[in-house]
């Protein structure tokens, strides 16, 4: 089996689609077009890839191996730049450890006024 092959049929079964529904997406005269593109028999033109890009929702460059597969639909996912993530963790950390100081603040309350109720009045 081919990388292009691997990717259609990953692809393909990610979509919940048999053979027989791609091929008539496609246009195709029946499945066995599909099986022998899967199973590197035959290699799908570049017209085909493109519009099995589209109907996968990613690209052909993913469809023939040149880049990772995403392993989920594409809408699972969004486009981020490096530096901009790495500030949205900073700041999800500095708002993390506020919480954790105020409850840190909170929890010493509780115990000083735990220890003025227990001490015995005069």
């Amino acid at each position: 089996m081919s990388i292009v092959g691997e990717r259609i049929k990953k692809y393909r079964e990610l979509k919940g689609w048999n053979q027989h529904k791609l091929a008539k997406a496609l246009k195709k005269s029946g499945k066995a077009v599909i099986s022998n593109w899967e199973t590197g028999r035959n290699d799908p033109s570049l017209a085909e890839l493109r519009m099995m890009a589209e109907i996968f929702d990613t690209t052909v460059a993913q469809l023939v191996g040149e880049v990772p597969m995403l392993e989920e639909p594409r809408e699972q996912y969004i486009m981020i730049k490096k530096d901009d993530l790495i500030d949205l963790q900073r700041k999800a950390l500095e708002l993390e450890a506020d919480r954790i100081n105020n409850l840190k603040e909170q929890l010493e309350q509780a115990q000083k006024s735990g220890e003025t109720a227990d001490t015995p009045e005069s």
